[in-house]
């Protein structure tokens, strides 16, 4: 293994995937030299040093194959007559490697695949748990076009319009499907869609900016943020901030759809996106409805990040009811700080204001704040807290990419969104509006 330079030990910590593709390309599986330029492909696209390579063909068919690695080695072994290949790549370096091995399943034509990550190293005996596993979703790794109809009775006017002229132009469906809850559309072009109900849920060229300015503010200003509970948010994506930082000891996410998450587990592109952070031992899933889960017996929690789709019916409507953010109150440590998504305050200033003033009137202390989204426009939070907030907001101390380290400048508006706020509303239970507010501002 390689070693820094004059250093007289060397870290043990790797990553092992161990992996089963089954229906592939049966003539890809028998071809060695195009095996061999796929894997080392593979290996160079990560950036390691190749010492040595071996490929072999066995009569009738079949192929075998390891590239030794300065930091270990990749293998492959083929058995076409099944559709079969054994894949296994050992590293001690720190290298992302889903997104280069979601490739190289692609190559194979692989219609699913077993995937097991091992933690390997000295120290795995602290470890709770050593291995992660997971089984792809069958076909989601052959990419195809599918004829896809935009209905004009669900989702908003832009999302509809942008999605028909994405289906118009070159893309491929990587899923198309449905729960009891919600349509799922899975769309890749020049980046990686998620539509839900044909509303646009992120883009991959600038999801980190939503998800970054959704969980950093309230991760920097809890006093010791290790317990985290995230309302929402199937897809993973601000999990996988969350878990940026080291002090983190437990993450519980509820979403009501057993299909988005099965999804953010199995499917190769959501993986690469979302870091695969639901396989995460820090990190319980709840399939349940979010209010039920908040009305259970539960150890307070540092954060609490709230991640609701938009109030466009009453249904939505009545998770952000005055009644709801009191309980999620009950679940907060006295000097733990609370989240919410809020919608646009360029596009939907009443609505953004009238999120913030129902959780005021739950009993906290609200402070709003906005980011660009390129592919959502301003997009708007509101910080709760039991104590009044601080004016200081403390500078990012974990990885980024999207945000500036300061994030000050996030917290100011315009004089013409402030004036707003007058025209806010208490969403409550016995008086749902804030779906009609909805409506009036975002179908304008």
């Amino acid at each position: 293994m390689e070693s820094e330079e004059g250093s007289d030990s060397v870290d043990t910590k790797g990553q092992h995937f161990v992996i089963d593709a089954f229906q592939c390309q049966a003539d890809i599986l028998n071809q060695e030299d195009v095996l061999k330029e796929f894997l080392i492909k593979a290996v160079e696209d990560l950036g390691m040093e190749i010492l040595s390579t071996y490929f072999h063909s066995f009569s009738p068919q079949g192929v075998t194959g390891v590239i030794v690695l300065s930091t270990s080695h990749l293998s492959i072994h083929t058995w076409p007559e099944h559709g079969y290949a054994a894949l296994d790549l050992y590293t001690c370096g720190d290298q992302k490697l889903w997104p280069v091995l979601r490739e190289l399943l692609l190559k194979l034509e692989a219609k699913r695949a077993s995937v097991h990550e091992i933690v390997r190293g000295h120290d795995i005996v602290h470890r709770p748990s050593s291995m992660k596993e997971l089984d792809i979703l069958l076909d989601t790794l052959v990419k195809e076009k599918s004829d896809i109809r935009v209905k004009n009775d669900i989702g908003n006017g832009w999302d509809r319009a942008y999605l028909k002229a994405t289906l118009k132009g070159n893309h491929n469906i990587l899923y198309n499907g449905s729960s009891p809850f919600q349509e799922l559309l899975l769309i890749e072009t020049m980046d990686i869609r998620l539509y839900l109900n044909q509303e646009l849920q992120f883009s991959s060229l600038d999801e980190r900016y939503y998800h970054e300015a959704l969980v950093f503010p309230a991760m920097e200003l809890a006093a010791s943020p290790k317990r985290v509970l995230v309302l929402g948010g199937g897809d993973g994506l601000a999990v996988r901030e969350i878990l940026k930082y080291p002090n983190v000891e437990h993450v519980d996410l509820v979403d009501i759809d057993p299909k988005m998450v099965q999804l953010a587990k199995t499917h190769p592109a959501l993986l690469v996106q979302n870091e695969r952070s639901f396989l995460d031992e820090k990190v319980t899933v709840h399939i349940e409805d979010a209010k039920g889960y908040i009305s259970g017996q539960l150890e307070p929690y540092d954060v609490i990040i709230i991640d609701f789709p938009d109030p466009s019916d009453s249904i939505i409507s009545s998770l952000y009811t005055k009644e709801l953010f009191s309980k999620v109150a009950l679940l907060l440590a006295e000097d733990g700080v609370l989240v919410c998504q809020s919608n646009s305050p360029e596009e939907a200033p009443r609505l953004f204001w009238s999120i913030g003033k129902t959780i005021e009137a739950a009993g906290f202390y609200t402070r709003g704040y906005k980011i660009l989204v390129p592919s959502f426009g301003v997009w708007g939070f509101h910080l709760a807290t039991k104590k009044e907030l601080s004016e200081e907001i403390p500078e990012i101390s974990v990885p980024h990419e999207a945000l500036p380290k300061n994030m000050t400048h996030l917290f100011n508006f315009s004089p013409t969104i402030l004036s707003e706020r007058q025209h806010a509303i208490v969403n409550e239970v016995s008086n749902l509006r804030l779906h009609k507010v909805y409506e009036e501002e975002i179908q304008k």
